[in-house]
């Protein structure tokens, strides 16, 4: 993983970790995912789950609000988050929908990049890049995130999850809400989302929302954004 900027990072913690006070569950966290990547990072909590509950405040991680950076599972509302997500998800793809109407299907850029890296002097990088551009859908979707009064940006690296449709897109958005970029599972496997290939990244989401699902009720998130 590319150290030099900041990635959403989520760390599952057993219920038996020592917690005297919520921040001591930024140290737990931050020591959970150097002994699973044998790295040193930069960290510091992120406000990344929605709460609902009014009570036990004191067990969550920087409560804010409707936020927080971790907490017990109970206490996180992660129905909630995925619900939101899908929606939004839902609302992107009916913009981008209408952004790229009449133009035909494009390619993603890592199939070009794959022609480059098996040629790379018949098939320069530049080649490549100018290729990619060069589609008219592409160049639909940079021309709308170019206008100042756009509804949201929409991100050409979702380009694979946009033509598989809206339902697929929306169902994207609700295995997106919870794990971020990187994630470390309660028995402390480190996991990471990088690229745009939507196969990786659909795998990505499957097995880190998975580990989520079998958490416990007493079992912490904590959400850091390290590099």
């Amino acid at each position: 993983m590319d150290h030099s900027t900041y990635v959403l990072t989520v760390v599952c913690l057993p219920r038996d970790t020592p917690t005297r006070e919520s921040r001591d569950l930024t140290e737990h966290a931050i020591a959970r995912l150097a002994d699973a990547t044998w790295e040193r990072w930069t960290a510091a909590p992120a406000p990344h789950f929605t709460i609902t509950t009014r009570l036990r405040r004191g067990k969550l991680l920087q409560p804010w609000q409707n936020s927080a950076a971790g907490g017990p599972v109970k206490l996180l509302a992660l129905d909630a988050m995925r619900v939101e997500a899908r929606n939004r998800f839902w609302h992107r793809w009916n913009v981008w929908s209408q952004v790229v109407a009449g133009t035909p299907t494009a390619q993603p850029f890592w199939m070009f990049h794959n022609r480059h890296l098996l040629n790379p002097h018949k098939y320069p990088l530049a080649t490549a890049q100018e290729q990619y551009l060069a589609q008219p859908r592409i160049t639909a979707m940079r021309t709308y995130n170019a206008l100042p009064n756009k509804i949201m940006e929409l991100q050409t690296g979702h380009l694979e999850a946009f033509q598989a449709g809206g339902n697929t897109y929306a169902h994207l958005g609700w295995l997106t809400a919870l794990p971020g970029t990187a994630f470390v599972d309660v028995d402390g496997a480190f996991q990471s989302s990088s690229g745009d290939r939507l196969t990786e990244r659909l795998q990505y989401l499957q097995d880190t929302n998975r580990h989520i699902d079998a958490l416990r009720a007493g079992d912490y998130l904590v959400a850091l954004l390290a590099r």
